[in-house]
């Protein structure tokens, strides 16, 4: 996990993951903004389910999905949100907004993560970068475009 940016209220960092996908929250509690780029391929439904079920539970009030199969993304993080109640209906105080960006480029989607990632009841800042494989190449173009918009 690194640290992208801790400018006076906000608090960016970021992460590249392999199998089996372990996530874990540098932040020690609260909600947090979630840009989810996936770059592996070969990602099994239940490993979706899983990280889609922990990317809620840590606390993500709005995740930004692009990459590889990003609408079943959004799919999954919408379901893992509702099926925290019983009766698939959470508070309003705890809604997951949810996005998916196809073929758009990293900057157009690190641009609409920092500064669109707002909506009634969250406003974030605190900002998680997580690339789902990849090569360091595809790890650094993201983390970079999400620091270029936290600093402008």
């Amino acid at each position: 996990m690194e640290q992208l940016t801790d400018i006076g209220d906000r608090e960016a960092w970021s992460t590249r993951l392999a199998r089996p996908f372990l996530l874990e929250s540098p932040f020690s509690g609260g909600s947090f903004a979630l840009l989810l780029r996936v770059l592996d391929t070969t990602i099994t439904r239940e490993e979706q389910t899983r990280l889609s079920e922990r990317i809620v539970r840590l606390g993500c009030r709005y995740a930004v999905c692009a990459g590889h199969g990003c609408s079943s993304w959004d799919d999954s993080i919408d379901m893992a949100h509702l099926a925290t109640d019983a009766n698939f209906d959470p508070p309003d105080s705890e809604f997951v907004m949810t996005t998916w960006h196809d073929d758009e480029s990293i900057e157009d989607v690190a641009e609409f993560f920092v500064r669109a990632t707002r909506f009634e009841g969250f406003e974030p800042r605190r900002f998680l970068v997580v690339c789902l494989g990849g090569d360091e190449a595809d790890y650094v173009q993201v983390r970079d475009a999400v620091r270029t918009c936290l600093r402008t």
